[in-house]
């Protein structure tokens, strides 16, 4: 995923979480982390997964680019739920929704937030030395993933990924990884010098887009407040995990239901709004 096609939806979107301030934005995707920290329901997890997909439409954004994006966490989880195998696919899935929630909310936050504005937001919190480091490893993620796809195709091209020659296409993968973090970190010295050179002291300064708190500001937080309550709930009073199957149910009919609006062309939703 290029990242200036991130910069580009974060800079131009039109959505009600565009709208928003960021310190708004984080607070949400905290409030949705934490809800997804304490949950153990695979309807529930779910169901703010389905949420989390809604939201997504809404921002009338690629969906299916960020839903890959949001999606990488989702191997590493596969091989943990793997690894620690019980005999229960309710477990394993937990595991794995678990790393898709967490990380599409964040996709989400980034897709919607110029990330000036985002740590501008944190700078007040967090020490000099870890923010560069958050911001020097928020851009060069995406480089990483970048270089990463240009690595696989340049060995299928090759042949360096051919069929059946498993032992000869790790040997041929792992040398094109170790490549790939030595061009990592020559990228990221780059773009630290880049960024000495342009003046950077330790501070990112924010746009300013949205200085006042308002109805965007509201929504995205009360939508985080909602999913973290129903996740508290169900938590503290397991008797009220039978109302697992309805939030899942609710969640899909609002997804399927946005799709419809705002996605198709040729809706009611589109026409009542004529």
């Amino acid at each position: 995923m290029d990242v200036s096609a991130i910069d580009y939806y974060a800079n131009h979107g039109v959505s009600f979480l565009h709208g928003a301030r960021a310190l708004s934005k984080i607070i949400f995707a905290g409030l949705v982390i934490a809800s997804v920290v304490i949950s153990n329901s695979f309807y529930l997890l779910l169901a703010v997964y389905f949420s989390l997909l809604t939201i997504v439409i809404w921002t009338r954004l690629p969906v299916l680019k960020i839903v890959t994006i949001a999606a990488y966490p989702a191997i590493f989880a596969l091989i943990f739920a793997a690894a620690s195998w019980n005999g229960s696919w309710v477990s394993a899935g937990v595991i794995v929704l678990k790393a898709l929630c967490a990380s599409l909310a964040m996709v989400i936050l980034i897709v919607t937030t110029p990330y000036p504005d985002v740590f501008s937001s944190i700078e007040p919190v967090l020490p000099r030395i870890i923010r560069e480091g958050l911001f020097l490893t928020y851009r060069s993620l995406f480089v990483l993933l970048e270089l990463t796809d240009n690595l696989v195709k340049g060995l299928r091209v090759r042949g360096g990924l051919t069929h059946g020659r498993y032992i000869k296409n790790v040997v041929n993968f792992s040398s094109g990884i170790g490549l790939l973090l030595v061009r990592g970190l020559d990228l990221s010295e780059k773009f630290y010098g880049v960024l000495n050179v342009r003046g950077y002291s330790g501070r990112i300064s924010g746009g300013g887009r949205h200085e006042k708190t308002g109805v965007n500001d509201f929504t995205a937080i009360v939508i985080g407040v909602l999913i973290l309550g129903a996740a508290l709930v169900i938590k503290k009073n397991g008797e009220l995990s039978v109302y697992d199957g309805c939030m899942l149910a609710l969640s899909l009919a609002a997804l399927v239901l946005s799709t419809a609006y705002v996605v198709l062309p040729n809706t009611w939703g589109r026409a009542w709004k004529k």
